[in-house]
């Protein structure tokens, strides 16, 4: 018993000894990156301090010029989006950032459908897993997800193992991933005529299945999104919540209906819905795809807001 007993200790020595080797390599290798999608949510976690600061998913990060923002107010722009994630991540972004510094600016896009039910979007939260030992404040985030996670975190390895592959590409490639600007990163492209009719399919196909079923509302989204509001207007930040334009108009929607009710909570909040706008709804010519706007369309949307906006409150 007393053999086995050394054996095991000695085996669990091995594996800690071992955990930490790897996992430090992997932080190496995740943290020295300079381009791509982990580079930009480094900095936006760990340096982000800019006056303006736009959140949202990949339509924050393709339809907001930070030049165009930078140039007309004469203030320092961030584009804190990221492809992919929701509601959960902003308000965690918000919350490491604003210990910081509270920005004067603040625009965040948002999506009726990121308030219906998805589980995906609290499983994407593990974006943040290589965050949480710097920025603790981030552990009830992920654990939005899984409640076991601040324990998963005990492991060097854990927080890397599902972006080593990204990670080691972008690394060795580097050179091809283009640089963004201030974190804007528009599609250069415009939709080709297959792109189109592929489009005009699957929304056709959509509005079939809106009209048979509602989607479900999250009401854990709802009440984090009412945290992100609160949060702003308490720091007194001149605060913008958008829907980009889309290219369809969006039909009304519980979803909706519920989002308006919740910002008109907050009078100091504007609202600035695009999505039934006739300069883009139908016009494919200023669409890269089925939910982005090509660069093209980015700067006239964003020139568009700014006139919608008006002079930035002091």
């Amino acid at each position: 018993m007393s053999q086995f007993l050394k054996r095991f200790l000695l085996f669990i020595l091995v594996l800690i000894v071992t955990d930490q080797i790897i996992g430090f390599c992997l932080r190496q290798l995740y943290f020295s990156q300079h381009k791509g999608q982990f580079a930009q949510t480094t900095y936006a976690i760990d340096s982000a301090n800019q006056d303006i600061l736009i959140f949202g998913s990949s339509r924050a990060v393709r339809h907001y010029s930070t030049s165009i923002l930078s140039n007309t107010y004469g203030k320092s722009c961030y584009n804190v989006g990221r492809d992919g994630q929701q509601i959960p991540y902003y308000v965690a972004v918000q919350d490491v950032i604003f210990g910081r510094k509270k920005p004067s600016m603040v625009i965040l896009d948002i999506n009726t459908w990121e308030f219906s039910i998805n589980p995906s979007r609290y499983e994407k939260l593990s974006i943040l897993l290589p965050y949480c030992h710097k920025h603790p404040e981030l552990v009830k985030y992920v654990e939005l997800d899984n409640p076991f996670e601040r324990y998963k975190l005990l492991s060097a390895i854990y927080p890397y193992n599902s972006s080593l592959f990204i990670a080691a590409n972008n690394k060795i490639f580097e050179n091809k991933i283009p640089s963004d600007d201030k974190g804007y990163d528009p599609i250069i492209r415009k939709m080709n005529q297959a792109g189109i009719t592929y489009t005009k399919k699957i929304i056709a196909q959509a509005k079939i299945d809106n009209e048979k079923k509602q989607p479900k509302i999250d009401s854990l989204s709802y009440s984090l999104y009412r945290q992100f509001l609160q949060k702003c207007v308490d720091a007194h930040i001149a605060t913008y919540v958008v829907i980009s334009p889309t290219i369809v108009p969006e039909t009304p929607n519980e979803r909706k209906d519920k989002l308006l009710s919740i910002t008109k909570e907050f009078p100091a909040v504007t609202f600035l819905d695009f999505s039934s706008s006739p300069n883009y709804n139908d016009h494919f010519e200023k669409f890269a795809d089925i939910f982005h706007l090509n660069k093209e369309g980015s700067e006239e949307f964003t020139k568009e807001l700014l006139v919608k906006i008006g002079k930035l409150p002091q």
